[in-house]
């Protein structure tokens, strides 16, 4: 008979065992950064389908299948508007739930951090298999950007926001992102800068508006420009 306290032994390895097993698991992930994801998020709710674009529904792994087998009746309309790249937006779609999730105050710190970190490599899926001209790049770009900053990355963040303002000069989120960052860093005067590149391609966009008033300028003096004018030290 085996006694009492060699099972507790062994249920204490064997725990062990298993924590050190998921800590390595988390290390080799974030070693892979942005490379990996996680595939399709785990019980979706439908108060979660309602949070995401209209298109995320008619996207390959939710309700129906892809462009051969099961196709959504609503994907023409969408494929009329981004081409074949539709059928690669399921990854962005999982991403925008896992980024929810990760707003989610229950969730462990470390925990979030990976859901974040899964999140940047569905969106790397999508810019690495969308033609050049995809029109929803500008837009993914932005949000990669917001995450990285919310990891602590900002150097990335900056080339993600910059790579959004080259495809989309007029893309004022772009700009924004990063101009309020800048500021909230002390960068007080770089900030400027990238609000007024900002309006000069997007002078409707009140959020720059309030942002380049927040930080003393003035929007009435900013010069507007044509979206193919070249963006203004794009690096800042």
């Amino acid at each position: 008979m085996i006694p009492p306290h060699s099972n507790r032994i062994a249920m204490d390895r064997k725990s062990f065992a298993s924590a050190a097993h998921s800590a390595v698991l988390t290390c080799v992930f974030l070693l892979l950064g942005t490379s990996a994801f996680a595939g399709k998020p785990e019980n979706i709710t439908e108060a979660e389908m309602a949070l995401l674009p209209q298109y995320c529904p008619d996207t390959f792994g939710f309700k129906y299948g892809d462009a051969y087998f099961n196709t959504s009746p609503n994907a023409p309309k969408w494929v009329a508007l981004m081409g074949k790249n539709f059928w690669a937006m399921h990854h962005y779609c999982w991403a925008l739930l896992n980024l929810g999730r990760a707003q989610k105050p229950s969730m462990p710190a470390m925990q979030r951090q990976a859901t974040r970190e899964y999140a940047i490599g569905d969106m790397q899926y999508v810019i690495e298999n969308a033609t050049p001209d995809f029109i929803m790049l500008p837009e993914i770009f932005t949000k990669k950007g917001e995450v990285l900053l919310s990891l602590k990355r900002p150097l990335e963040a900056r080339d993600a926001f910059a790579k959004a303002r080259d495809l989309k000069p007029d893309y004022w989120p772009a700009y924004f992102q990063w101009g309020e960052y800048l500021m909230r860093a002390g960068q007080k005067n770089e900030a400027r800068e990238v609000a007024e590149a900002g309006l000069s391609y997007a002078p409707q966009s009140k959020a720059l508006r309030g942002l380049l008033v927040e930080l003393g300028g003035n929007p009435a003096t900013v010069k507007p420009r044509l979206a193919d004018e070249k963006p203004a030290d794009r690096a800042k």
